[in-house]
C-alpha cells in the first residue's frame, strides 16, 4: 500500500466483507451528510426565530427534531464503527492466514523471521486505524462537502463560490505534507522491523553469548535509538500536517464569515441563511482535515502491508499437484532452473543438475552463491521462475505436495526445536516411532550428549526446559530427519556446529545410507565434501564445476 494512494485495491480483493464495508461507507457517508445539513438548517432557523422574539413553546417541535437528528447521527456513527471493525477483523484474519500459508510453504525463504513477525503482529494491527477511521473519513470527505456546498449555494451563492475556491487548498496542502510523510513512514517501519529482527537474533544467540561471557555485547541500543529518531520524525511531520491543514481551514472559514458578516450588516443577506452558511462552512472543511489526520495514523499499517504484499505477490511455493511421487529413491533432475529475487536479481541462473538414485551429492560454494535456494527448489519450497524439476521423470509441480514432503527428510541451517522433550522433538517426524527407533536415530545423529541430560531423552528442552547449543540442536534435528527413513535426505550444513568426533560419526551414518537414500547436502567443511560421491560447486548462482 503506497502512502501516496488513498486506497489499495489489493486489500479489497481479500474478502467480500471488505467490499461490502466500502459500499456501506459510501451509503453511511451520504446519510451523515444529509443529517449535517438538516441539523444546520434546524439550528439556523431556531436561532433566527429566537432573535426575532419567538418563545420556547414555538420552538419545541424543532428542538425535538434536533434531538432526533443527534440520535440518528450517533446511530450512524455506531453503524460505521461496527462495520469498520468487522471489515478490519476479516481482512486482518485473511491477511494473516494468507501470509502464514505462504511462509509455511516457503514462499519467501529469504525473508527474516523478525521482519515477518513484526508485519504479522503490529503491522497488520495497524490496519485497524486504516479501516475504522481512515476509510470512513474518506467516505465522509467525498459525500459531506458535496452536499454541504449544494445546500450553501441554495442559501448564498457567493459563500458557496468562496468554499469551492478554498476547499482544494486542503488536499493540495495535504499532498505536499504527504510527500514528506511517505519516506518518513517507510523509514520508521524499517527501523521497527530491524529492531524486531535484532531483538530476535539477540534472544536466539543469548545462551551462546552467555557461555563465552559476551552477553554484555548483546545490546540493541543503536537499533532502539534509530527507531526512536524515526518515530519522532514521523510524529513531527504528522503534527506539521495538522497545523497546516488547520490553518488553511481556519483562514478559509474566516473569509466566508467576513463576507457573510459584512452583507448581514448591509442588509444584503438575511439572518437565517447567514447562520446556515456560518454553521455549514466548517463542516465542508472538517472531513478533509480528518482524512489527512487519519492518513498519518494509518501510515504504519500501510507501510507494513507493502512488505506483506511483497510476500503474497511472490510466486507460489509449490503448485498443488495430484500425482503420487514415483517410487523412491529416483533420479532427480533440474533443467535450466532460474530463480529471481526482487532487489537481488538472479539467485540461480540456468542450473542443470542430475542426481542419481541413492547418490550422495555435496554442494559447495561461497556464501550467497545460491546453495540454500537450490535446496529450496529441490524440496519444492521455492518455485523456479523458469525451468523445471523432475523426480523420476515426473515434473515436481504435478506431484501431490503433502505426499512429496512426507518422502523427504530435511535439516536446515538453523533447525527449530519445539517445547517438549528430546524424544518428542525426534518423534515429530514419526509420532508412532518406538523408543528403540528414537534411540537409534539419536545414535545415528551422534547425539550422545542426550544420555548426559538430567532425564535423558525425556528431558524438556526449549523455552520451558534446557537450552541446547547450536550443535546439539543440529544433532536432534538430524535424528528427527533420520527417524522418518525418507528416501531423500536434504541437509544444509549438517556438520557446521559439530566437533571432529561428532562430525565423523554423522558422516559414518550418511555412508551407511549410501545406495538406499539419496543425500543432497550443502557442505562448507572439506571433510563432508570429501565423503560425497560427487561435489557440485556453485558460484554466483551458476554451476562452476563438478568433481567425483
Amino acid at each position: 500500500m503506497t502512502l501516496g494512494r488513498p486506497l489499495d485495491r489489493r486489500l479489497w480483493r481479500l474478502g467480500r466483507q471488505a467490499r461490502r464495508f466500502a459500499a456501506a461507507v459510501v451509503v453511511l457517508g451520504v446519510v451523515e451528510a444529509g443529517l449535517v445539513v438538516t441539523r444546520a438548517a434546524l439550528l439556523a432557523g431556531i436561532v433566527a426565530d429566537a432573535f426575532a422574539g419567538a418563545r420556547l413553546p414555538d420552538l419545541d417541535g424543532r428542538l425535538l427534531w434536533l434531538v432526533a437528528i443527534a440520535a440518528a447521527a450517533a446511530a450512524t456513527a455506531w453503524l460505521t464503527e461496527t462495520a469498520a471493525h468487522r471489515a478490519s477483523a476479516g481482512v486482518k484474519h485473511r491477511l494473516r492466514l494468507a501470509l502464514l500459508d505462504r511462509v509455511a510453504g516457503g514462499g519467501r525463504l529469504g525473508a527474516h523471521s523478525g521482519d515477518l513477525a513484526a508485519a504479522v503482529g503490529r503491522g497488520i494491527d495497524g490496519l485497524d486505524g486504516w479501516f475504522s477511521r481512515y476509510v470512513p473519513a474518506l467516505g465522509l470527505a467525498i459525500a459531506v462537502p458535496a452536499v454541504v456546498i449544494v445546500r450553501i449555494a441554495g442559501a448564498d451563492l457567493l459563500s458557496a463560490a468562496i468554499i469551492l475556491v478554498t476547499l482544494p487548498l486542503i488536499p493540495v496542502f495535504g499532498a505536499l505534507v504527504g510527500a514528506a510523510a511517505r519516506p518518513r513512514a517507510a523509514r520508521q517501519w524499517r527501523a521497527f522491523s530491524e529492531l524486531s529482527s535484532g531483538m530476535l537474533e539477540t534472544v536466539r544467540a543469548l545462551p551462546t553469548l552467555k557461555v563465552f561471557g559476551r552477553s554484555a555485547e548483546a545490546r540493541i541500543d543503536a537499533l532502539a535509538e534509530r527507531h526512536r529518531r524515526e518515530t519522532m520524525g514521523a510524529l513531527r511531520v504528522a503534527f506539521l500536517s495538522a497545523l497546516v491543514l488547520e490553518l488553511a481551514a481556519t483562514i478559509s472559514v474566516a473569509v466566508v464569515a467576513v463576507a457573510v458578516g459584512l452583507r448581514v450588516l448591509d442588509a444584503g443577506l438575511a439572518l437565517e441563511p447567514a447562520l446556515l452558511v456560518l454553521i455549514l462552512a466548517p463542516e465542508a472543511y472538517l472531513p478533509l482535515r480528518r482524512v489527512a489526520a487519519e492518513f498519518h495514523g494509518a501510515a504504519e499499517g500501510a507501510a507494513a502491508v507493502d512488505q506483506i504484499m511483497e510476500v503474497l505477490d511472490a510466486p507460489a511455493a509449490l503448485r498443488e499437484g495430484t500425482r503420487p511421487p514415483p517410487p523412491l529413491p529416483a533420479a532427480l533432475e533440474l533443467r535450466s532452473v532460474s530463480v529471481v529475487r526482487p532487489g537481488r536479481g538472479a539467485v540461480l541462473h540456468d542450473v542443470d543438475l542430475v542426481v542419481g538414485a541413492g547418490e550422495h551429492v555435496a554442494i559447495v560454494g561461497p556464501s550467497g552463491s545460491g546453495k540454500t535456494t537450490l535446496l529450496g527448489v529441490i524440496l519444492g519450497l521455492v518455485t523456479p521462475d523458469s525451468g523445471a524439476v523432475l523426480v523420476g521423470g515426473v515434473p515436481l509441480r504435478e506431484i501431490d505436495r503433502d505426499a512429496w514432503l512426507r518422502s523427504v527428510g530435511w535439516v536446515g541451517q538453523d533447525p527449530h526445536l519445539f517445547d517438549g522433550t528430546v524424544a518428542d522433538n525426534v518423534r515429530f517426524a514419526d509420532p508412532a516411532a518406538s523408543d528403540r527407533r528414537v534411540g537409534e536415530a539419536l545414535e545415528g545423529a551422534a547425539a550422545g550428549f542426550v544420555a548426559d541430560l538430567p532425564q535423558g531423552r525425556d528431558t524438556p528442552i526449549g523455552e520451558r526446559g534446557i537450552l541446547l547449543s547450536a550443535g546439539e540442536r543440529a544433532r536432534v534435528a538430524l535424528a528427527r530427519a533420520l527417524i522418518r527413513e525418507a528416501p531423500l535426505l536434504v541437509l544444509d550444513e549438517p556438520t557446521a556446529h559439530l566437533d571432529p568426533v561428532a562430525e565423523a560419526a554423522v558422516m559414518a551414518t550418511l555412508d551407511g545410507l549410501r545406495g538406499r537414500v539419496t543425500v543432497i547436502s550443502v557442505a562448507h567443511r572439506t571433510a563432508l565434501a570429501a565423503r560425497a560421491d560427487r561435489v557440485i560447486r556453485l558460484e554466483a548462482g551458476r554451476i562452476a564445476g563438478a568433481t567425483r
